[in-house]
């Protein structure tokens, strides 16, 4: 199973508006045009945001990235970061081979990151070198997840 993790920020954190649950959509229906199995949202409100999409992928929500982690041990772990937030040893999106199967891609949000300060031996930080200030997580998941779709042809 591929799956997508994607951490929110605490501005989304509250009940959720039509045009939230429209972004969110988005999310959704890019990772299942992009063969994703599993989207997973870490919401610290847990108010159902996944609730409001359509039964074609499986989608869980938990208030803690590791909650999330922990439900599947046994996944690689992919965490995503801008080069310029990017604080332990990471490797480029041109760099990465990708799992078959039994991968997590991990998201931060828009603003704030992952914060990830430590790895183990079954995960990897991944950039994606662009040269701007912010890449919004929608589009790093996009860009990842097709790049996963063309090297694993």
């Amino acid at each position: 199973m591929v799956g997508v993790i994607i951490q929110l920020e605490d501005a989304w954190n509250y009940t959720q508006s039509d045009r939230d649950i429209e972004i969110m959509q988005m999310y959704h229906e890019t990772a299942k045009g992009l063969n994703i199995d599993l989207f997973i949202i870490i919401d610290k409100t847990t108010k159902g945001m996944v609730n409001k999409f359509p039964a074609d992928l499986k989608c869980e929500t938990y208030k803690t990235l590791d909650e999330a982690l922990k439900k599947y041990p046994k996944y690689t772990k992919l965490y995503f970061e801008h080069p310029n937030a990017v604080s332990t040893k990471s490797i480029t999106l041109d760099e990465l081979t990708h799992p078959k199967d039994n991968v997590l891609y991990i998201f931060g949000g828009d603003e704030e990151g992952l914060n990830i300060t430590k790895l183990r031996k079954d995960e990897k930080m991944v950039s994606i070198n662009v040269s701007t200030y912010i890449l919004w997580s929608i589009v790093a998941m996009t860009i990842a997840l097709y790049d996963r779709h063309i090297k694993t042809k």
